[in-house]
């Protein structure tokens, strides 16, 4: 049994321990106790004085969860600017589709995937799912960015997004790829990485299409998952060409439930969020690339409100769950005109538990006994004022820092320590990364 010493625990959003140690058995939670009784646990030899890791000056809480990443959406950081494009359309046929997407393979996805995990551990992110947008990658590049990720320790569910804007049988052939992966990973039985069947939306995916990705979720027993309005685009589109809204399609294709993820949700029809709540359909929000796509706010307070299941996530825009959680806080009560919406317990709830739970783990997302020991140290000193019981969401939610990182751990392993990888060279992978980017952006 290991020991996490500290002076603050967060086990969830309702319910704070000063003075408290976490205790680890298994890849589990096994408790939290008083500072004052470890001397007891290690004189009675229930605990040996070398498993005790003090992180006093630190809170440990539950690692965060990013409920939709593309992993290999790094490579358009900073990346030249289209040319002639006139609309989201355009953007699309004209640049993302044919210059970004129809170019990614299975080299840039390991590459990109490397990178961004250590993004991702270095801001206390421990649990991820990412959506691959390459439609034609290689047949084994699923199941080889999930091995990647295990060797590194990350919980993470993994996705290739089909559609038939390429061809009816890539489509297939993509669908084909996410049952394989789902199936792999089953059978390896780690815990740590999942399959997901994915779809892409709408106006590349006919209903047939999209009642058959529901199928095959259900055969793998894995998650269904799709993009759904992200700006008024999809929702005028279905309008026009199929009379109703796009999550109409999807609840008449009998693709929406607990099961189920639907990514951004920014311009939902009418009746379509109450059909999201009684359906149980869980949702993913995004409101830092929502705003950089200028596709407005999702009705996050609303569906909330309605007992939606939401988790947040980055949409491998900006990879850093300190800056989601706190655009997550302030855009809605900007767009809401109340300071009333968003309180940063409840973001610090999406962020954590809440997350998991859209993403269907079990028992991730909280510092309770039998729970997943997915743990992060935050070093409280470099904060300008004192964290305390009282301020600590606040201080998280609204000036948190990927800085403060110090320690990460995924099922009980120590991914991060003192702010060190371990299971990752960093110095090399970002190497790799400025390399791979230079090269693919040569053949815009």
């Amino acid at each position: 049994m290991k020991a996490i010493e500290s002076d603050l625990v967060v086990c969830s959003a309702d319910k704070v321990v000063p003075d408290a140690t976490v205790l680890v058995e298994g890849g589990r939670v096994a408790g939290v106790c008083a500072n004052a009784e470890l001397a007891g646990l290690v004189s009675s030899g229930k605990l040996a004085a070398g498993d005790v890791i003090d992180r006093r000056g630190c809170l440990v809480m539950p690692g965060l969860v990013n409920t939709h990443m593309h992993q290999y959406g790094v490579l358009s950081h900073g990346i030249p600017p289209a040319q002639g494009v006139t609309g989201f359309e355009s953007f699309l046929l004209d640049y993302w589709w044919p210059r970004i997407e129809d170019r990614v393979r299975k080299s840039e996805v390991l590459t990109t995937s490397l990178a961004t995990m250590a993004e991702m551990l270095h801001s206390g992110t421990t649990s991820f799912c990412d959506i691959l947008e390459a439609p034609l990658c290689e047949g084994d590049t699923l199941i080889a960015q999930g091995e990647q990720i295990e060797r590194a320790g990350m919980r993470a569910i993994v996705s290739l997004e089909s559609s038939e804007r390429v061809s009816k049988a890539n489509g297939e052939a993509c669908l084909r790829q996410n049952a394989e992966s789902a199936q792999h990973f089953s059978a390896r039985g780690t815990g740590l990485v999942r399959g997901a069947i994915c779809t892409h939306t709408t106006f590349t995916c006919p209903r047939g299409m999209i009642e058959h990705a529901k199928e095959l979720a259900c055969e793998n027993g894995c998650l269904y998952q799709f993009h759904l309005c992200e700006s008024r685009y999809e929702l005028e589109w279905a309008m026009s060409h199929l009379g109703c809204t796009p999550l109409s399609v999807y609840n008449s294709a009998g693709a929406l439930g607990p099961d189920t993820l639907a990514a951004q949700c920014v311009k939902l029809g009418e009746g379509d969020l109450d059909l999201l709540a009684s359906s149980g359909t869980r949702a993913a929000h995004l409101p830092i690339s929502n705003c950089e796509v200028g596709g407005g706010f999702a009705p996050v307070p609303s569906m909330l409100q309605k007992d939606v299941c939401l988790g947040l996530g980055t949409d491998g825009y900006v990879n850093d769950m300190f800056q989601v959680m706190r655009a997550t806080f302030l855009v809605h009560k900007a767009a809401c005109e109340t300071t009333t919406v968003m309180d940063s317990k409840q973001v610090f709830s999406l962020a954590t538990e809440k997350g998991a739970q859209a993403m269907g783990l079990s028992k991730v997302g909280r510092i309770e006994s039998g729970w997943a020991a997915d743990l992060v140290a935050y070093d409280m000193a470099p904060q300008p004022t004192p964290i305390n019981e009282g301020n600590v969401f606040d201080q998280l939610v609204v000036f948190g820092r990927a800085s403060s990182v110090r320690d990460v751990w995924v099922a009980g392993k120590r991914l991060m320590q003192d702010g060190r990888l371990l299971t990752l060279d960093e110095e090399r992978n970002a190497a790799q990364l400025r390399q791979c980017a230079d090269t693919f952006w040569r053949g815009l």
